[in-house]
């Protein structure tokens, strides 16, 4: 799969694909600030001409975190997912004891399932954290 480093060039495909999923609500700057962010890893995956999804990591040596992943319906269960955390955790090296975390909202079963698959562990909640009240679930890998 074609990933690649995400561009500013890319954002409006990001933005129109964060609509369209509708999970989070950054806005541009947020993404503009993403790409500036030396220890942020933002990534693209195009399939044939067509944008699929993107994600961000922040890389930060032994505590690293995933902040998002999004994949256009059209796409879903196709490996994209799944091909952004191998990219990502990739660039982390377990056995010097590095870790990323995230967190993802307790009713998002396909999510939790992706993220268990690829040896991540829940470690605990945030109750209401979410704008809506729902609870994360958080996870370390």
């Amino acid at each position: 799969m074609p990933i690649r480093p995400m561009t500013e060039a890319d954002l409006p495909h990001v933005l129109a694909l964060q609509s369209a999923l509708d999970f989070q609500n950054w806005n541009e700057k947020q993404f503009h600030s993403e790409l500036r962010a030396n220890y942020a890893l933002c990534l693209v995956d195009e399939e044939n001409g067509a944008f699929a999804g993107y994600a961000i990591f922040h890389l930060m040596e032994s505590d690293s975190e995933l902040l998002t992943i999004a994949v256009a319906s059209d796409f879903q269960r196709k490996g994209i997912a799944s091909a952004f955390l191998h990219y990502g955790l990739g660039k982390l090296n377990r056995d010097k004891g590095d870790h990323c975390f995230l967190e993802v909202r307790e009713g998002n079963s396909k999510a939790r399932a992706l993220y268990e698959k690829h040896g991540f562990q829940a470690y605990g909640k945030r109750e209401r954290y979410y704008d809506d009240g729902e609870t994360a679930i958080l996870y370390k890998w």
